[in-house]
């Protein structure tokens, strides 16, 4: 967890890696780790580096997660994203400009 400040407060930042299966009970389990870091006010970062292409399932629970956190005055960001989960994101239409989920 790192440290860092939301709109003049202190906030921790809880970082998760991407499994290396990506499945349904992987992704509820993730999405159950996501839902308590809101809960906590807690910003997510998700590591991205060893992940691959991101099924379509996986980008709407990111998606989601990240509209969440920004309306709760958080953030979700994809850190050191591979080049296979960038064209992923790419394949559905995303747009960094116009989505919550942040990418570094």
């Amino acid at each position: 967890m790192v440290g860092t400040t939301i709109l003049g407060r202190p906030a921790m930042i809880i970082t998760v890696s991407l499994p290396p299966f990506l499945g349904r009970s992987e992704a509820a389990s993730f999405r159950n780790q996501l839902l308590v870091a809101l809960e906590q006010k807690e910003s997510v970062a998700v590591e991205c580096a060893g992940a691959g292409p991101l099924p379509s399932l996986w980008i709407q629970l990111l998606h989601a997660a990240a509209t969440s956190a920004k309306a709760r005055g958080l953030s979700v960001t994809l850190k050191a994203a591979s080049s296979e989960c960038r064209e992923s994101l790419r394949a559905i239409g995303f747009d960094a400009a116009q989505s919550a989920l942040v990418l570094e």
